[in-house]
């Protein structure tokens, strides 16, 4: 059953987010390589392995940016740290100051990002959010705790079924308080209140002009949600 929750996440990184950060590291790094005042010396051979291996373990990671996604996420993030460690030590033993300080600087970035990220792999738009419905406790409780319910209002999963009930000011209802989706909220508020969920699909989307009749088939108010 699912309970009220006093504390939220304070990591930041989604993983979708640190999914975008997988893969602009690990392109600059491997342009960084290129670069003349890197290019053969060990700095830049330094570059090049860790762009070129971050790239390489994101591609198979089971996360939203992945594409083979057989890599766990978790295992990714102590990829991540590791890599990051060697690569920092790495720099450590050198005595030519670009091959000692861009190592490092790298390496501490890396290490940084893997601090900051949920290792949940929540994704990124989820955080503490509120919401107001016209419903008493008891019902949004129940309505919460069912889990078609909760297939309807969260289709991507994104619902914890965590969260905390209060009363709304005024006796306007009640607060329901989650580490959620945003979406998922307003969706969770429409089928509360309404039922039903809202939805512009089928109608007219109102734009009119050379690009309308041109695209006749894209004007049809389909917010491209399946």
């Amino acid at each position: 059953m699912s309970t009220p929750r006093q504390g939220f996440a304070s990591r930041p990184i989604g993983s979708r987010l640190h999914g975008v950060l997988d893969y602009l590291t690990g392109t600059t790094l491997v342009s960084m390589s290129r670069l003349p005042v890197l290019r053969g010396r060990f700095a830049g051979r330094a570059l090049l392995v860790a762009g070129g291996a971050h790239v390489a373990y994101s591609l198979v990671t089971d996360y939203e940016l992945g594409v083979l996604r057989r890599l766990p996420y978790g295992v990714h993030l102590a990829l991540d740290a590791g890599g990051a460690g060697a690569l920092a030590l790495a720099g450590v033993t050198r005595s030519e100051r670009l091959d000692r300080f861009v190592p490092i600087g790298v390496g501490l970035y890396e290490l940084g990002a893997v601090l900051l990220s949920d290792p949940q792999g929540t994704p990124s738009p989820v955080g503490h959010r509120a919401v107001t419905v016209e419903r008493s406790e008891d019902e949004v409780r129940r309505f919460l705790d069912d889990p078609a319910n909760v297939r309807a209002f969260s289709p991507s999963g994104t619902w914890k079924g965590e969260f905390e009930l209060r009363p709304a000011p005024g006796h306007r209802g009640t607060e329901i308080h989650a580490e959620a989706d945003p979406a998922d909220l307003r969706r969770a508020k429409q089928l509360l209140e309404a039922g039903e969920l809202a939805t512009a699909r089928g109608g007219p989307a109102g734009r009119r002009g050379i690009l309308s009749a041109a695209l006749p088939n894209l004007d049809t108010g389909e917010d491209g949600s399946s």
